[in-house]
């Protein structure tokens, strides 16, 4: 190919991508939006914060880590191990969930692509998780077994609940919120295992810790494990201990959770 070709194809290219790329502005910074995709169908979001004069902080704002949970794919240790040892390769690092750079302006082009590399081979644990889509149901069981349930006083049922811990959101799937009756309210979370059931309990473990001293504290707990044979023993203790009743739910057996759970709510609300 004559180089003026190659020279013409590099030109349209970068017009290409200039028309593509979305720039999304920011208190402190901006976001970038490229025309690449992640594995997952997503373009590419590359945050910029100008931390100081000529220093820049590049980051995916910890989007990859959250999508991967998002599928089922937890971040266990090891795979933050590989991820910090990926980032550094391309130039970058990975800490708290996110992979970054520090950069000044002369390197803020570089330190671009370095996160755009890290959030594309970040995905790759896609292709060989296979999403579990058996747990879906658990939910409808789940709402049946309280439309069953003969409460001892009038209540209200609301579903997909967020409460604001001390740092965080979280969400409960069912909550039994008491009228003209001085009870607690009931909050049902369901705990599906994905392929690191450990993690899981740490995430709820991690949603107690966080509620405590609001008004939230003082909610009843009722924790249903889904696909009980996979949580290790001291996963399933950190759980029980954090809650006020547990449903464990074995793989085959999701129609006992209409009559569970109705028992289990009866059981806190004596």
């Amino acid at each position: 190919m004559e180089q003026t070709n190659c020279l013409s194809i590099r030109d349209s290219l970068m017009a290409f991508l200039g028309q593509e790329i979305q720039v999304i502005e920011s208190r402190g910074g901006c976001v970038l939006v490229l025309p690449s995709k992640t594995l997952d169908d997503r373009q590419h979001a590359i945050f910029i914060d100008e931390r100081m004069p000529n220093y820049f902080l590049v980051h995916d704002a910890g989007k990859t880590a959250a999508e991967l949970h998002a599928q089922g794919v937890h971040v266990t240790d090891a795979r933050k191990e590989m991820f910090s040892l990926m980032a550094d390769r391309l130039g970058a690092a990975f800490s708290d969930g996110v992979f970054q750079v520090g950069c000044n302006r002369d390197e803020l082009y570089r330190a671009i692509l370095a996160v755009e590399q890290c959030e594309s081979l970040g995905m790759w644990h896609l292709l060989g998780h296979k999403p579990d889509f058996s747990d879906e149901g658990i939910r409808h069981h789940v709402a049946r077994g309280i439309k069953a349930w003969a409460a001892p006083y009038e209540h209200q049922v609301n579903s997909n609940i967020v409460v604001t811990g001390r740092h965080s959101p979280h969400k409960f799937e069912f909550v039994s919120f008491p009228k003209n009756v001085p009870r607690e309210a009931i909050a049902i979370k369901i705990l599906r295992p994905g392929d690191d059931a450990s993690s899981k309990a740490k995430e709820y473990g991690y949603l107690a810790l966080d509620i405590e001293e609001t008004q939230y504290d003082h909610w009843q707990r009722l924790a249903i494990m889904t696909k009980a044979d996979r949580w290790p023993r001291k996963a399933k203790e950190l759980v029980e201990e954090l809650s006020t009743a547990t449903v464990e739910v074995e793989d085959g057996d999701e129609d006992s959770i209409d009559r569970i759970v109705p028992e289990k709510l009866s059981q806190i609300a004596a």
